[in-house]
């Protein structure tokens, strides 16, 4: 299976945030200083990306608070992984796509 193209994730990730997780549960903020950057913001490639991730269950799109939140089992989906998408280099988001995604 082929990766799916990370460069629109990686260049959205810059204005994401961990606003609350508790294990099975995450919600994950738009800044809203992306709407300034990037006039066109589609939170889309995050989305998109964190639905085709195995142990994802539900993804829901809050338009007015400019947040995302994914229900995942965490016991296919360590807790500590979600911060290393959002944070990690290139090739560490690569690895963990590669090893995850459905």
């Amino acid at each position: 299976m082929s990766l799916p193209d990370l460069a629109p994730f990686l260049d959205l990730r810059r204005f994401l945030s961990i606003a609350h997780h508790v294990p099975g549960r995450i919600r994950v903020k738009l800044s809203i200083t992306a709407l300034a950057c990037l006039p066109d913001v589609d939170p889309a490639p995050f989305v998109d990306l964190t639905k085709r991730i195995r142990g994802v269950g539900m993804t829901r799109v809050n338009v007015p608070a400019l947040s995302v939140v994914i229900e995942y089992d965490p016991v296919v989906i360590p807790a500590p992984l979600w911060e290393r998408l959002l944070l990690g280099d290139r090739a560490e988001v690569e690895r963990i796509i590669a090893e995850r995604v459905v």
